[in-house]
Parts: C-alpha cells; sequence; structure tokens
C-alpha cells in the first residue's frame, strides 16, 4: 500500500497526491498535523518530518515530489 505523508494545504503534497491519481495508483494519506501517530512514522521512515513523503514498504521512500523517484518506487512494488 503506497502510502503519503502529507497535510493540508501542502502544495508539494498535492502534487504528489494528483500525480499518483492520475496513475491510477491507489494510496493512503496519513496526515502528519492531524495524527501524532502518523507523524512519528514519518520520522521513522525520513529522519524528519518534512512532507511530502511517499513509501509503498516503509523503508524505501521519497521526499518531495519526484516523478523519476516515485516511478522507481512503484516499479518495485
Amino acid at each position: 500500500m503506497v502510502k503519503v505523508y502529507s497535510f493540508e494545504g501542502c502544495p508539494w503534497c498535492d502534487k504528489v497526491k494528483k500525480y499518483l491519481q492520475a496513475r491510477g495508483v491507489e494510496y493512503e494519506v496519513r496526515d502528519v498535523e492531524e495524527s501524532e501517530e502518523a507523524a512519528k512514522e514519518c520520522l521513522k521512515i525520513s529522519g524528519d518530518l518534512a512532507v511530502p513523503v511517499t513509501t509503498i514498504d516503509g523503508v524505501n521512500y521519497v521526499v518531495g515530489f519526484d516523478k523519476r523517484k516515485i516511478e522507481e518506487l512503484l516499479a518495485t512494488a
């Protein structure tokens, strides 16, 4: 399952979500402002609270909106 760690009003987070939607990729949004658990997960994955963080396996991740890296992650799924 693809997870996008983000928060409302983040333009880069919106770009990642729109990109995944356009590709037909199902994903779960984990809001780091609304959920302490999501913030802790994000910190554990990337070592930071910078968003967006996109992950498939909870280990490999992409920070920001980088189409090439997101494609690489999706190809490994």
